[in-house]
């Protein structure tokens, strides 16, 4: 069975939606209190975009609603994930991170490496790994370029901010380093019947 992607791109915020509900089924309510709550606020914690965006995935059969009448007098519309949903959020998990995806992604590699635990082998997760690292490292080099072309007299603050998103995206390489290598280590653990430290 392939992995399809869906007819329309879904964006970064769809995609967190996707994968928080692929978790459990969630009222609109529970899922606005998780992204009001915890680090998905960057994507959004507004109602006013996250009820509009589930009702987008369900239109498209990403996910499916059922009114939930058990547990309140009012009842709740409750989203759960469906098998095209899941097939969309397996195939965007799996896309290698392009340099496109660091400089406009606003946080999709972060994001997609999060909800790959349990979703994605070892083996897949390192070689996501591996491609978040080549991106970022090819572009670290692109950087490094422009810095060495501005001219002498460049704004002193112009030339800081420049040297501020090299050393940010180098500190994202050598985390690719490490996060590859604790995980390596938790399968080896796991493989011999310890827990992992």
């Amino acid at each position: 069975m392939g992995v399809t992607m869906p007819e329309e791109r879904l964006t970064t915020f769809e995609y967190a939606l996707l994968g928080l509900i692929g978790i459990s089924p969630m009222a609109g309510y529970d899922v606005h209190k998780v992204f009001a709550t915890t680090p998905l606020a960057h994507f959004s914690s507004s109602p006013g975009a996250i009820y509009p965006a589930l009702r987008r995935l369900a239109r498209r059969g990403l996910l499916d609603a059922q009114l939930d009448r058990t547990k309140e007098t009012r009842p709740r519309r409750v989203y759960a994930s469906t098998d095209a949903g899941e097939e969309a959020l397996e195939a965007w998990l799996h896309q290698p991170v392009t340099q496109e995806e660091l400089i406009r992604g606003g946080g999709a590699p972060i994001l997609r490496f999060a909800l790959a635990e349990g979703r994605l082998s070892t083996e897949e997760v390192l070689a996501y790994l591996d491609s978040y690292r080549e991106a970022l490292e090819s572009y670290v080099e692109e950087l490094h370029g422009h810095e060495g072309r501005m001219p002498p007299h460049a704004p002193l603050h112009t030339r800081l901010a420049l040297r501020h998103g090299i050393r940010g995206y180098q500190g994202e390489v050598e985390w690719t380093k490490w996060a590859a290598g604790r995980i390596k280590r938790a399968a080896c653990g796991s493989r011999k019947g310890r827990a992992p430290r």
